[in-house]
């Protein structure tokens, strides 16, 4: 089959060309021209998918936010307990009516407003002035009180200190404003709104203007299949980087230990082994020493007491024989450090009681 661009002849017909050309600038354009990012999904299930869903975004137990840092900004369970709430006043009108069916499967919206890394970022308070300038546009397309919408609505920041993953918030917007769904919510008339107001955000705010902004990397998200594959690789190569890793470790640790066993095992046992046996000798001196000087500590206590007594006693010659004993017992302590009085303290010492002292034949 032969391509519409190609005359039987097999010449290029002459708009081919052009009409290439002409493709090619409208997608130059859409690269140019493109919005922030703006991520929309119905969150559906009913009353148990947005209590999952809601529980989702608070929870740091996902293996894609190892390193997510989660900001509630704006509580999505008071936000989930008031639409579930509209869910319930419209059953009610509903019934009141005589209404059948009409079920309600999906009770809300995600939109997610992320920015690159390589713009200034948000503040968490200017991020929750994005959400609210986005549900405000969403209300006034849909004719809705933006009060009403705000208070149906939970704002979630995800903080991603990687540089693989761009910050983001997640805006949860109920469809059920006042008893009544609100189909508009769901239609693309309101993720336009949406990606209006945050540009215009941008720009008043922070003065990044989108149409100015080049991407580091453009071009569309990879399909599922892709974006699986290119992460299974991804995975198998560091799993791979970290097994070389981990055997170059451990080849260092075994010739280390090879090494240490045949030179320096032995020695370094031995050396241990004095050391220990020195220091409990140096212990069982020190013991004994203690011991020595307390006995003689007591004993030269003793001896100071029995002198008194015997000088109270007038027994002189136990008095000689005690001054004696001191005298070499003060000895003792003095070679081990102790000081005492000197020779001449001692002659003083024994002059004082010299009366008692008489010599023997008296």
């Amino acid at each position: 089959m032969k391509s519409k661009l190609i005359d039987p002849a097999g010449k290029a017909k002459p708009w081919a060309k052009l009409q290439v050309r002409f493709f090619v600038i409208i997608f130059k354009i859409k690269i140019i021209m493109k919005n922030w990012t703006v991520k929309v999904k119905a969150v559906k299930k009913k009353d148990q998918g947005l209590i999952r869903y809601t529980r989702y975004l608070l929870s740091a137990n996902e293996p894609s936010r190892a390193a997510t840092n989660i900001h509630p900004l704006k509580d999505p369970r008071q936000a989930t307990r008031n639409m579930l709430a509209e869910h319930s006043l419209r059953q009610a009108e509903r019934r009141r009516a005589g209404l059948s069916g009409g079920g309600v499967t999906n009770y809300a919206q995600s939109y997610v407003f992320a920015l690159p890394k390589d713009i200034p970022q948000p503040t968490q308070k200017q991020w929750v002035g994005i959400a609210a300038r986005a549900v405000k546009a969403i209300a006034n397309e849909n004719g809705i009180d933006p009060q009403k919408l705000w208070d149906v609505t939970g704002v979630v920041f995800h903080e991603e200190p990687t540089k693989s993953k761009n910050n983001h918030i997640h805006v949860l917007v109920g469809n059920i404003v006042e008893g009544k769904y609100h189909k508009g919510l769901t239609q693309k008339k309101s993720v336009y709104a949406s990606k209006q107001a945050f540009n215009d955000y941008m720009l008043e705010v922070l003065k990044v203007d989108n149409k100015n902004y080049e991407a580091l990397s453009q071009g569309r998200d990879d399909p599922l299949w892709l974006a699986r594959k290119k992460q299974a690789e991804n995975e198998e190569k560091t799993i791979i980087e970290a097994r070389k890793k981990a055997r170059k470790e451990i080849k260092i640790a075994q010739l280390w230990k090879e090494k240490y066993n045949k030179s320096g095992f032995n020695e370094l046992k031995l050396e241990m082994s004095l050391k220990k046996r020195e220091i409990e000798e140096k212990e069982e001196e020190l013991s004994e020493a203690s011991e020595y000087l307390l006995s003689k500590i007591d004993t030269y206590v003793d001896q100071c007491k029995r002198l008194l007594k015997y000088v109270e006693e007038e027994n002189d010659k136990r008095i000689n024989s005690t001054l004696n004993r001191i005298e070499r017992t003060e000895q003792d302590l003095e070679r081990a450090g102790f000081e005492f009085p000197d020779e001449e303290e001692r002659k003083r010492r024994r002059n004082s009681l010299a009366p008692r002292l008489k010599p023997p034949g008296f």
